[in-house]
């Protein structure tokens, strides 16, 4: 049986009075939501879904509680820093891997054209620039920012810590390598949920109007203002973190996010954003920054 709310002239003055019931609300609801199975739709629904199953900040909260505590360390053999390398591998199944499928087989699209596909040959030189410029910029921030308490509380991530005290870290820089490269994943994954999926996504989508000529024009439907619907998530995803990386993550997410679109390609953020993390952690996990500041004085 197929259900219809009642929009007669009648019902319309009913509701208006305040004179409805239990089964017309949810017939609104449920008539609402089958109208959101548009391309738009589709993106933002699987991007809300798919990050809370993540979790906030990664944490898998969900998966946790279908699978109990320990479920990470116990499918990484104990691994010190077992619950980040499972966090990265997840995030990067859902968030990447999920939309990869739904832009191949029910948009029918490329995926380079989400963000994943390299520069192309007349966008190279502004790549280049981009990603030379960002990593500088970022690398002097990021080098004061060490020396937040906040930041030294949270960063590196595979320390462990009890109190705020350190109780477990990694010591050998062959082990801190491998880390970082397997971090990369995060912010591939980070990246393409929020510049390469949303951001190309909501931005590519496009609606037809009728010109007063009775020409028919096809414009964007979100256009710049895609940068903004992808902050909402980027920001929201970011709460909690210390506050030097909540002030960089408006900085570092509008501006990103322009510059993606400009040439068409995520991949002269994703390799700064993880070169200035990596940094981070070497500063932090050997007290560089204090050693180099003593160098100057």
């Amino acid at each position: 049986m197929r259900l219809k709310v009642d929009t007669s002239p009648e019902k319309v003055r009913q509701i208006e009075e305040g004179q409805f019931t239990t089964v017309d609300i949810l017939l609104i609801i449920w008539t609402t939501v089958k109208k959101l199975k548009d391309k738009a739709s589709i993106i933002l629904w699987s991007s809300f879904i798919l990050l809370l199953f993540w979790g906030f900040h990664g944490n898998m909260s969900i998966l946790t509680s279908l699978f109990g505590g320990g479920w990470t360390q116990k499918i990484t053999f104990n691994l010190p820093w077992g619950k980040q390398l499972v966090s990265f591998i997840v995030g990067f199944l859902l968030v990447v891997v999920i939309p990869c499928f739904i832009i191949k087989f029910r948009f029918k699209s490329r995926i380079g054209d989400f963000g994943l596909g390299l520069p192309k040959r007349d966008q190279r030189r502004k790549a280049r620039v981009a990603f030379f410029t960002l990593l500088g910029i970022t690398s002097i921030f990021v080098f004061i920012a060490s020396f937040d308490k906040g930041m030294q509380q949270e960063y590196p991530l595979f320390a462990q810590r009890v109190d705020g005290d350190v109780i477990w870290t990694i010591t050998r820089w062959w082990e801190f390598i491998i880390y970082e490269i397997l971090y990369l994943l995060f912010f591939i994954t980070i990246e393409f949920a929020f510049r390469g999926y949303l951001l190309f996504g909501l931005n590519s989508i496009r609606t037809v109007h009728e010109s007063e000529n009775k020409k028919q024009i096809s414009i964007q439907r979100f256009g710049i203002y895609s940068i903004l619907i992808q902050m909402l998530a980027y920001t929201t995803w970011h709460y909690g973190k210390p506050v030097p990386e909540m002030i960089g993550t408006v900085i570092w997410g509008v501006g990103v996010a322009a510059i993606a679109l400009r040439i068409g390609s995520i991949w002269p953020i994703i390799i700064p954003h993880w070169l200035y993390n990596v940094l981070l952690d070497a500063l932090l996990w050997k007290n560089l920054n204090k050693k180099i500041l003593s160098l100057f004085g």
